[in-house]
């Protein structure tokens, strides 16, 4: 009960700090999803594999001497003893669900947003992108292919949410409607390519921006944009 009534007072004081600067709109550039810079920011996430049940691949997410996260391991293709299961070898990890309070859900906005980005150095290996929104279905996840143009080297990749697809339990669904974008609750990455061998993916942070043309879904007014926007867009590639 104190954690809830904590949480609850903390996104009061977001809040209210909101309507002191009468930005009622909310007219963010960018809003980060998910970091991790310390030993700290690691209890904020899962790590999973086909462990959970009954394989041998291995994920782990550590921070590296830079201050940046490595999610790395094993994938191995050796079946569960189970054999109810016909395919093995996945990794992934996620951001924990969102706590509710008295006045939030704890789940992020994302209809405020065009696209989301991620400054990454990854291997050659497929990874993907998860995003999880309110859903009546538990195994719901909106994925995307991270496109890795430079592997070993750091890089900016910029997917727009509205290319992200509707999967469950890694299947494509015939039906594909739009994720509850005004209830996101979590972000995370995985690698099912189910081929033997190590990985390793390191990331900086994860986060959902618009460009200076764009708010959300919607367009801005050329004469709205130099007096009420000014993002740094560059900044979103600048080197680490």
């Amino acid at each position: 009960m104190f954690r809830y009534l904590e949480r609850s007072a903390s996104a009061i004081k977001e809040t209210s700090a909101k309507v002191i600067k009468a930005d009622f709109l909310n007219r963010q550039t960018e809003h980060v999803v998910a970091t991790v810079s310390s030993k700290d920011d690691l209890s904020k996430w899962i790590t999973g594999s086909d462990k959970d049940i009954g394989g041998f691949s291995s994920a782990w997410l550590d921070v590296t001497r830079s201050g940046h996260a490595r999610f790395y391991g094993y994938i191995s293709q050796l079946l569960p003893e189970d054999k109810r299961f016909k395919k093995s070898g996945y990794a992934m990890i996620r951001t924990h669900s969102p706590k509710s309070n008295l006045v939030s859900s704890g789940c992020w906005d994302s209809s405020l947003y065009r696209y989301l980005a991620l400054r990454v150095k990854a291997d050659k290996r497929k990874y993907f992108v998860n995003l999880k929104s309110d859903t009546l279905i538990s195994t719901d996840i909106y994925q995307h292919l991270l496109p890795i143009r430079t592997p070993g080297r750091w890089e900016t990749v910029v997917i727009p949410f509205n290319m992200f697809t509707l999967t469950s339990n890694g299947i494509i669904m015939a039906s594909q409607p739009s994720m509850a974008s005004t209830k996101m609750e979590t972000v995370g990455l995985s690698l099912s390519d189910r081929k033997e061998g190590p990985f390793s993916l390191e990331f900086a942070w994860i986060k959902a921006f618009n460009s200076h043309r764009t708010f959300g879904e919607c367009m801005r007014l050329p004469y709205t944009a130099a007096m009420t926007w000014n993002t740094d867009f560059a900044r979103l590639d600048k080197d680490l």
